[in-house]
């Protein structure tokens, strides 16, 4: 995923790479959320606490979809960051990429 934000980064221009930025630090904090429940979890084992391993499956699967989503919304914006002004051009949100 690093690698594709990475490439997202690279297309978009200077004024805009900013969404990228912003795309990376909720990437991070989702890492850092993951590593804390993660050390939560071994404590709780360590403690004598069972945790589902089907509640865990969902969480950390749901984490990665969050994140293919948010890189999928990243793809199409840069699309019509990339088109704009291109009157042939089917923009992936109704409103562009600005009011």
């Amino acid at each position: 995923m690093d690698k594709r934000l990475a490439d997202i980064e690279q297309r978009l221009t200077k004024e805009y790479k900013d969404i990228a930025i912003f795309v990376k630090h909720v990437f991070d904090e989702y890492d850092i959320k993951t590593d804390e429940h993660r050390r939560l979890i071994a404590s709780n084992a360590l403690a004598g606490i069972k945790t589902s391993g089907v509640e865990e499956k969902v969480f950390y699967d749901m984490i990665q979809e969050t994140k293919r989503w948010m890189l999928d919304v990243l793809e199409r914006t840069a699309q019509d960051f990339e088109h704009k002004g291109d009157k042939y051009w089917n923009k992936n949100f109704p409103d562009g990429t600005h009011k």
